[in-house]
C-alpha cells in the first residue's frame, strides 16, 4: 500500500513540474536547503552562555514545526487528498499509515530531514550515549511534524468555511507575509537582546523546552548529563504524541464529508426606497457589504491586509523601535490591493445578472462604494492611533496626506484591475474547503503592491518640498492635494472599469467559464489585453529571480538601510550599506535601491509578455467561438 502511494505521488509530483510551477519548487528547495545549512551550521557554533545552542536548536525547531503547521494552508492541498480514496474498500488506519509514508517522500519533507540532522550534530558534540539517542529523536520529531501537519489541516478544513475559521487563515497568511517579508526584524532583536552572550531566561528556555518540538533537544541534553530516566521519558513521550496524532488523523480520514456551512444573514426586511442605500448603486451597496461580513472568502481577504499591516508596523518593537507605527495606515490600502482585487472572479459566473441587468455602471460604483465604508474608517482609525502612539509629530501631515491617496487610489485600482487582470478560478458554489485554494494572483498581486503606491506621489512630493524647506504650511497641503487624488481616481478608473466591463463583459464571462481568454483578434484577448505570452524556461527562470532579488535589492538592502541611516539606528546585521564607511553608505543603499526597480521593471516585463514570448496557441474556433456565441445569446437576451 505504501509503496503504490510512493510511487503514484511521486508521478505526479513528476508530469506536475512544468512552466512556472516547475520553477517555484526548484526556488523552494533552494531556499528551503539554506535554512537547513543554517540550522545544521546552528548546531556547531559555541557560544559562553551554558545550554545557549540548545535553547537556540529548540527555538529553531519551533519555527521548523510552525512552518509545517502553516505550510498546508499556504500552498493549499496536499497531493493525495484522503478523498481521493473515499470509494476504495481501505481501512483507515492502513490508508493513514500509507499517506503518511507518502507525505514522508518529497522536497519539504527532505529539507526538513536535512535540517534535523542539527540534532544528531548536537548529540554527537555532546558525547556517545547522546549521539546514539539523537537519532531517534530526530526521526521522532520528523515524524511529528509530518503527522501535526495533516492533522493540523485536516482540522482547519472542518472549520475553513465558517467565518470564524476564514477569519483565521487570514491571520495565518499575514502572519506568513509579515516573517517573508520582514522576518529579518526578529534577527536584529536577537543581536541587539544581546541573547548570544546571557542566553536565554530561565522561564524562556523551560517553557521553549517544554513544547514537543524540543522534546528531542530535550533527551538529547538529559543523555549528557546522564539523566536517562528523562531522556527517554522524552523520547516515549514524542513517540506516543505521533501515535496520538496518527489516530486522530485516522479516525478523521474515515469521516463523512461535510455540507458547506451556510451563514444565514438578517431578516429579511424591505429595500429602502430613497436615500443613499436605494436605487442600482445601493442595492450592490448593500449586497456587497453583506458578501464581505459573510463570505469566507472574503473575510480572508478583509483580515489579511489589516493583519499585514499591524505587523509589520509592530516587529520593530521587539527592538525597540517604533519607526514603522505611522505606516500602518498607509500601509493598509496598499496591501488591500493586492489581496483583494479579483472581487469579478469570486463572483464567478453570477456575472451573467450584471450583464442581463445593464448594471455595470451601478455594479462597480456599488462595490467601490462597500470597500471605503469598510476600510476607509478602519484605515482612519489605525493611522491615527498608531501615528499618536509612535509620538513622532512629524508623520502627522504624512499620513494625513497619504492615507486618503492611498485609499482612494487604491478603490480605484481594484476596480479597474478587477475587470482587466482578471484571475479565473473556482467558481462560488464549486469553491474547495480551504479559502487559500482559490485563483493564482500571485504575478499580478505582486505588481499592483507597487503600482499601489503611485497615487501617493503627488501629495508626499508636496510634503517632502515642504519638509525640505521647513515650511509647515507647504507640508500640510499636502493633504488637501492627496484628498483630491484619491477622489479624482477613484472615479476615473471607476468610469473606466465600467467602460470596459460593458464593452467586454461577455468575454470576461467566457474566460471565468472556460479558464481561457475568447480571442477578437489575432494575438489579442476579448478583453482587450494581449493573449498570456508562452515564455520559455529560461524566461521564467528570469522573471522568478528578478522578483525574488529584486524584492530583496529593493527593501532589505535598500529603503530599510536608507531609513535606518536617517533615523540613525545603530544596527548593522545583513544590511550591506550599513557596514561600508560612512560617506559611501548612503550610495550603497541608493545603488541597491536601483538595482531592485531595475529587477522589478524586467519582472515586470516578462511577466507581461512585453519581452519575448510568443503569444500562446490558440486555435480560432477554441478562441473565438465560445465567446463569439456568448456575445450573441448576450445581445438577443
Amino acid at each position: 500500500m505504501a509503496g503504490v502511494l510512493i510511487r503514484m505521488k511521486l508521478r505526479i509530483i513528476r508530469n506536475s513540474m512544468t512552466g512556472g510551477k516547475a520553477v517555484w519548487m526548484v526556488v523552494g528547495a533552494v531556499l528551503g536547503l539554506a535554512f537547513a545549512a543554517a540550522t545544521v551550521a546552528l548546531a556547531f557554533v559555541r557560544l559562553d552562555a551554558p545550554g545557549l545552542v540548545a535553547d537556540l536548536l529548540a527555538t529553531t525547531y519551533l519555527l521548523w514545526t510552525l512552518g509545517w503547521m502553516v505550510g498546508p494552508l499556504w500552498g493549499g492541498s496536499a497531493v493525495l487528498r484522503s478523498d481521493h480514496f473515499a470509494l476504495l474498500p481501505l481501512p483507515r488506519r492502513r490508508l493513514a499509515l500509507g499517506l503518511l509514508a507518502a507525505g514522508l517522500v518529497g522536497i519539504t519533507t527532505v529539507v526538513t530531514a536535512l535540517a534535523f540532522l542539527g540534532l544528531v550534530v548536537h548529540g554527537v558534540r555532546t558525547g556517545v550515549g547522546p549521539a546514539l539517542v539523537s537519532v531517534p529523536a530526530a526521526a521522532a520529531q520528523l515524524a511529528f511534524v509530518v503527522l501535526l501537519s495533516r492533522v493540523t489541516h485536516a482540522l482547519f478544513g472542518a472549520v475553513a468555511g465558517s467565518r470564524f475559521g476564514a477569519a483565521v487563515t487570514g491571520l495565518l497568511f499575514a502572519a506568513m507575509l509579515v516573517l517573508t517579508q520582514s522576518g529579518w526584524m526578529l534577527i536584529v532583536a536577537v543581536v541587539s537582546s544581546r541573547v548570544t552572550e546571557t542566553g536565554f531566561s530561565t522561564f524562556v528556555s523551560a517553557a521553549i523546552r517544554a513544547l514537543p518540538s524540543g522534546w528531542g533537544v530535550v533527551a538529547v541534553d538529559a543523555a549528557g548529563r546522564g539523566d536517562w530516566w528523562q531522556s527517554l521519558g522524552a523520547l516515549a513521550g514524542l513517540l506516543a504524541l505521533c501515535a496520538l496524532l496518527l489516530a486522530a488523523w485516522s479516525r478523521a480520514l474515515g469521516r463523512a464529508r461535510h455540507g458547506r456551512s451556510v451563514v444565514r444573514g438578517s431578516a429579511r426586511r424591505a429595500a429602502p426606497g430613497h436615500g443613499a442605500l436605494s436605487g442600482a448603486t445601493g442595492a450592490v451597496l448593500r449586497k456587497e457589504l453583506r458578501t464581505w461580513l459573510r463570505d469566507p472568502q472574503r473575510v480572508t481577504m478583509a483580515v489579511t491586509p489589516v493583519a499585514w499591516a499591524l505587523g509589520t508596523a509592530l516587529l520593530p518593537l521587539t527592538f525597540h523601535t517604533g519607526a514603522l507605527l505611522p505606516w500602518a495606515g498607509p500601509a493598509l490600502p496598499v496591501m488591500l490591493v493586492a489581496t483583494a482585487y479579483n472581487l469579478y472572479s469570486q463572483d464567478g459566473t453570477g456575472l451573467w445578472l450584471t450583464l442581463t441587468t445593464g448594471s455595470q455602471r451601478a455594479d462597480v460604483r456599488g462595490r467601490q462604494w462597500a470597500c471605503l465604508l469598510l476600510f476607509g474608517p478602519l484605515t482612519v482609525i489605525v493611522t491615527v492611533v498608531f501615528t499618536a502612539l509612535s509620538g513622532y509629530s512629524w508623520a502627522w501631515p504624512w499620513v494625513a496626506a497619504l492615507v486618503p491617496a492611498l485609499l482612494g487610489g487604491g478603490i480605484g485600482m481594484m476596480a479597474y484591475a478587477s475587470v482587466t487582470a482578471l484571475v479565473p478560478g473556482p467558481d462560488a458554489h464549486k469553491r474547495p474547503d480551504s479559502p487559500l485554494d482559490r485563483a493564482d494572483t500571485t504575478g499580478p498581486s505582486n505588481m499592483l503592491f507597487f503600482a499601489a503606491l503611485l497615487p501617493a506621489l503627488p501629495a508626499a512630493g508636496l510634503v517632502t518640498l515642504g519638509t525640505v524647506l521647513d515650511n509647515a504650511v507647504v507640508s500640510w497641503l499636502g493633504v488637501p492635494v492627496g484628498v483630491a487624488t484619491g477622489v479624482l481616481l477613484a472615479r476615473w478608473l471607476g468610469r473606466l472599469a465600467a467602460d470596459r466591463l460593458t464593452a467586454n463583459g461577455p468575454e470576461l464571462l467566457v474566460l471565468m467559464r472556460t479558464g481561457r481568454a475568447g480571442t477578437s483578434g489575432a494575438g489579442t484577448s476579448g478583453t482587450g489585453t494581449r493573449a498570456k505570452p508562452q515564455l520559455t524556461r529560461r524566461q521564467e527562470v528570469i522573471a522568478l529571480l528578478s522578483w525574488v532579488f529584486g524584492g530583496l535589492a529593493l527593501f532589505p538592502q535598500g529603503l530599510v538601510p536608507l531609513l535606518f541611516l536617517i533615523f540613525d539606528v545603530q544596527v548593522k546585521v545583513w544590511f550591506l550599506a550599513l557596514y561600508t564607511p560612512h560617506p559611501w553608505s548612503w550610495a550603497v543603499a541608493l545603488v541597491m535601491i536601483a538595482i531592485g526597480l531595475a529587477l522589478f521593471t524586467q519582472a515586470v516585463r516578462l511577466s507581461s509578455g512585453r519581452v519575448g514570448g510568443p503569444a500562446a496557441p490558440e486555435t480560432g474556433e477554441e478562441a473565438a467561438g465560445p465567446s463569439d456565441n456568448l456575445r450573441e445569446e448576450y445581445e438577443s437576451a
